[in-house]
């Protein structure tokens, strides 16, 4: 979905290379994709950062990148999928466009995972802004996202200024594989670190 800021991303993605948050919060998303088993996945506001193409998901044999600012990616290539992941893309948007983007969502999935940061960005648009155009709490962000999914879950993300959403709900078995998961990929995290 085209947004006003497009034009300004387009421009920033040839001047800087953004679109790696993904890959950075990696071990709080790919517990939950392993543990949903989809077999299709979309990349929703990729950025340049290729998150769909090395997230560990055995299941996903149908992988997809979209983002509107980059033109080899700017064209959904299939109408649903089932999962959704939508990683430092919302605070983006103008405030006015966030439900219309998240009703977008809804209609590719109702199985989606959300990360937005709540606080401004280091990078501002070319006219100045800065390029969180929507800098709200993590509460803000989980009654948005309910309002066009009905179902809002908040997944942790440890980070400050950054809150994380899942649009579906999951038992407690679902919910201690992902603590377990976290718990290995936290652990190498640490341990692979350097001083």
């Amino acid at each position: 979905m085209k947004t006003r800021n497009v034009a300004a991303y387009a421009q920033l993605h040839t001047e800087r290379t953004y679109g790696n948050t993904a890959v950075r919060m990696r071990r709080f998303i790919e517990p939950w994709v392993q543990i949903a088993a989809p077999s299709s996945i979309l990349d929703y506001g990729a950025g340049q950062g290729g998150f769909v193409d090395v997230i560990n998901a055995p299941s996903a044999t149908v992988r997809h990148s979209y983002d509107p600012a980059i033109p080899t990616l700017a064209t959904l290539p299939q109408n649903s999928y089932d999962y959704v992941l939508c990683i430092d893309v919302l605070e983006h948007l103008e405030p006015d466009e966030v439900g219309a983007v998240l009703a977008d969502v809804a209609k590719l999935s109702q199985n989606a995972l959300f990360i937005v940061t709540t606080a401004p960005a280091r990078a501002v648009l070319p006219d100045g802004r800065n390029a969180h155009t929507t800098v709200r709490p993590g509460r803000w962000w989980g009654e948005e996202i309910k309002k066009a999914f009905g179902h809002a879950a908040a997944v942790p993300v440890f980070r400050k200024n950054r809150s994380g959403f899942k649009t579906y709900a999951s038992n407690a078995p679902d919910w201690l594989r992902f603590w377990s998961k976290l718990a290995v990929a936290e652990l190498k995290q640490q341990t692979t670190r350097h001083p």
